[in-house]
């Protein structure tokens, strides 16, 4: 996996410095019963995971936005090629029409793409406070910490959760825009080759 995105890095040194997060020793932890040490290094796997998505969404977000910034350049491409020869110039509004509709597509993938960053980066934060709980149950366990702290953070993990339900539902929304406007750019596409019968242009612009 490629290194977290220095401001997603940024934000999980926040979540988890930013918080009164629970410190085992390493000599407390080696101690601990298998089933403890268990429970915290799933937890802490769980964390990474998390942050790879972050990255990988991270990552997706850009290859779009990329993908945008090109777009007029390869627009530009097409039509002086079908401006050279005045038996193709009548064909450059039809293909402006297929690059109006990838753009929209395009703009509505890179909304998708900012949503799973905003997702990725609430499973991060839920991640997080889930390895402290487990961390503080063991402390609990150990005498170092009063079974009266932890429903705080079981509070804690419910309100995070809550959030995330929220973030991953909007990016759903996005998703079925999204591909709505994916349907559309490909109908635009096979009409632009119908009506002209350049499978070049308008077609290949991907």
């Amino acid at each position: 996996m490629k290194r977290l995105q220095p401001w997603l890095a940024g934000l999980c040194l926040l979540v988890a410095c930013g918080s009164t997060a629970p410190s085992l020793s390493r000599d407390e932890r080696e101690r601990l019963p298998l089933d403890g040490r268990q429970e915290i290094f799933d937890a802490e796997n769980d964390l990474i995971i998390a942050r790879n998505r972050a990255d990988l969404a991270s990552d997706q977000l850009r290859d779009v936005e990329s993908t945008l910034a090109e777009l007029d350049g390869i627009e530009k491409r097409y039509e002086r090629r079908l401006d050279a020869n005045p038996a193709t110039a009548g064909r450059i509004p039809l293909l402006r029409k297929v690059v109006r509709t990838e753009r929209d597509y395009l703009e509505a993938r890179r909304e998708v793409a900012l949503a799973e960053v905003t997702v990725a980066t609430q499973e991060i934060r839920i991640a997080q406070v889930r390895v402290d709980l487990v961390k503080q149950r063991q402390l609990v366990r150990i005498g170092k910490a009063p079974f009266a702290s932890l429903p705080a953070f079981e509070r804690t993990i419910d309100e995070e959760e809550a959030r995330g339900k929220q973030t991953r539902a909007s990016s759903l929304d996005l998703r079925t825009k999204a591909q709505r406007l994916l349907d559309l750019w490909k109908f635009t596409q096979a009409k632009y080759a119908a009506e002209t019968g350049d499978f070049d242009s308008g077609i290949w612009l991907e």
